[in-house]
């Protein structure tokens, strides 16, 4: 029996789940939870913990049909850059309150799309972040790319910023882009990145 048929004999497509975009999840916003209690989360963070970030970019040239994520059409770079401030801004607000040797293992850019960004500003998110805490020798840096929306100085700045050893996730349909052959590098062409 195919595992499909295994798993539907189960009863695992019989449910409805929610799908979670936030944590708490947007269902369960409301006034209860404020500045402080935020504050006190990001304080009760251990001493020398490792973390993770994600920064969700909101903004997409086109919406794709299938996408549920929350974002929004843009034809201009004006929306970005007091977007790219205020992730700034917030980076700073949590820092005051995140202990200092607190280590980022894993940082994701989603969206949106994140290489809506041009690569100056792209430069300018991953400077904010590496400078937010030390990241890990091993850190994980991922960028959900749109092919159509990315050029070499977008790959090179996310090759060069992300990750002593970088590695680039890609979340489309195109077969060429969705099986890297080898980790880019600065120096090394686009055309080797993905085979």
């Amino acid at each position: 029996m195919p595992l499909h048929d295994q798993l539907r004999a189960l009863g695992l497509f019989d449910a409805r789940a929610p799908r979670y975009t936030s944590y708490p999840p947007a269902n369960h916003f409301g006034a209860t939870v404020g500045p402080a209690e935020t504050t006190g989360w990001i304080e009760a963070v251990p001493a020398g913990a490792r973390i993770s970030l994600y920064v969700h970019i909101p903004y997409c040239r086109r919406l794709c049909w299938f996408c549920a994520c929350r974002t929004q059409g843009t034809q201009t770079d004006r929306p970005l850059i007091p977007y790219l401030a205020q992730i700034r801004a917030e980076l700073a607000l949590v820092g005051r309150h995140l202990r200092p040797d607190v280590e980022v293992a894993a940082i994701h850019l989603g969206g949106g799309t994140p290489t809506i960004l041009p690569a100056g500003m792209l430069a300018e998110l991953c400077d904010a972040l590496n400078a937010f805490r030390p990241p890990a020798k091993d850190l994980s840096f991922s960028v959900e790319i749109d092919p159509t929306e990315v050029d070499e100085a977008r790959l090179r700045v996310s090759a060069r910023r992300g990750s002593p050893a970088p590695r680039s996730a890609c979340r489309t349909s195109i077969p060429w882009c969705r099986t890297p052959s080898a980790a880019p590098s600065p120096t090394s062409s686009p055309a080797t990145w993905w085979t």
